[in-house]
């Protein structure tokens, strides 16, 4: 078994129990909060490790070159999708097929002229440093709330696009250069990348909604306390005194602090105003 297999081995690991975990939380503790977009990315990224190990396990073209690379496009493309949903806004699912099919495209172009075979390294970390950078600014310029929670996977984001533009610098130099020896370097670093990245960046999403999950509990908690306390009602008409000294309808507070509130018709009312009509 070859260095390269081995490697790719370990990221499909990595991959499997990172997506593993992310998929059991959800179904037992987060399933109405928006995680299910950053699950896909996590198990679209492990397949695309799945398809390295079988390309490179495998004999030549059983797995297609491009295939592998198109399925890293699609889990940067899951991972914009969740940065989007998590700003609880949306992105078309036609805009990210259609990334996919932009990155193909090139990838045919690159491949079918002789002359830009050396590229294609180039071309893939712009495009996957890129889809990163948008990721990282979208969540950076989310609600102040989402911001806070957010800011780890934010940065993994945004170091990921700057380590793509390194690699991306490095493979220009192996392509107008190819006695320069950087070649190797590349490979090196995008082999190590990614097992750093996803442990960072999966990692770093359920730590921040286990805190969301944390926040929410604390806030639900007082709201029970405040609740659970004395309040001063009025005995002529039933309005609530609040924390800053303003009478209000008890309905307005209570529906300010998380209580559904529902109107009904007691039995000595309806006796009282219906029974004589």
């Amino acid at each position: 078994m070859s260095q390269e297999t081995v490697i790719y081995l370990v990221n499909l690991i990595i991959g499997l129990i990172l997506a593993g975990v992310m998929s059991q939380y959800w179904r037992l503790e987060a399933a109405g909060m928006s995680l299910r977009p950053w699950i896909v990315a996590a198990w679209v990224l492990t397949a695309a490790d799945l398809m390295f190990v079988m390309r490179a396990g495998l004999p030549p073209d059983v797995v297609p070159r491009m295939l592998p690379t198109l399925m890293v496009t699609a889990g940067h493309v899951a991972l914009l999708v969740a940065a989007v949903r998590s700003t609880e806004r949306a992105l078309s699912l036609r805009w990210a097929a259609g990334l996919v099919g932009v990155h193909l495209a090139m990838l045919l172009l690159v491949g079918t002229v002789a002359a830009l075979n050396g590229w294609r390294t180039v071309l893939n970390g712009v495009f996957w440093g890129g889809l990163s950078l948008v990721a990282a600014a979208t969540l950076w310029r989310g609600p102040e709330r989402l911001r806070v929670v957010m800011r780890f996977p934010a940065v993994v984001l945004a170091l990921q696009g700057i380590f793509h533009a390194v690699r991306s610098a490095l493979a220009t130099q192996a392509a107008v250069d190819p006695d320069a020896g950087s070649r190797a370097v590349v490979q090196i670093l995008g082999d190590v990348e990614v097992s750093l990245f996803m442990v960072a960046l999966f990692v770093g999403v359920l730590v921040a909604y286990l805190r969301q999950s944390n926040i929410e509990l604390r806030l639900a908690l007082e709201n029970v306390h405040q609740l659970s306390s004395m309040l001063p009602l009025c005995s002529w008409c039933n309005k609530v005194r609040d924390d800053d000294g303003y009478w209000r309808r008890i309905e307005e507070y209570l529906s300010e602090h998380k209580v559904s509130v529902t109107h009904a018709l007691c039995e000595s009312c309806a006796t009282k105003h219906f029974d004589r009509v």
